[in-house]
């Protein structure tokens, strides 16, 4: 076993570059879907149509954006923290082969 850590910092960086693309397709998801939901609040009427609307659709349209949002949110977040570490790592390594003396 080593004591070595080694880390390939462009495929980190990568994978934070991807999970920000998804943050912003999950943010824009969401903005499209709140601005359809808007835009078609009533599409179900006032009568019965509108009350099997109320009662079926809504609900389950209102956990949809709940999970968009946390999606965005939760990626986001992971691909901040992705990126900053992939900074940190390469950072660190150029610190290191500074400190070594050159032959």
């Amino acid at each position: 076993m080593t004591d070595r850590l080694q880390v390939d910092v462009a495929a980190l960086a990568r994978g934070g570059t991807n999970l920000d693309q998804w943050s912003t397709m999950a943010r824009q998801l969401a903005e499209h879907m709140r601005s359809v939901t808007a835009a078609y609040r009533h599409a179900g009427g006032t009568g019965e149509m509108g009350e099997q609307f109320d009662t079926n659709y809504r609900p389950g349209a209102e956990k949809a954006m709940e999970f968009l949002s946390l999606l965005e949110e939760a990626v986001g977040g992971c691909s901040d923290s992705t990126l900053r570490a992939a900074r940190n790592f390469s950072d660190t390594a150029e610190e290191a082969d500074g400190a070594v003396p050159k032959d």
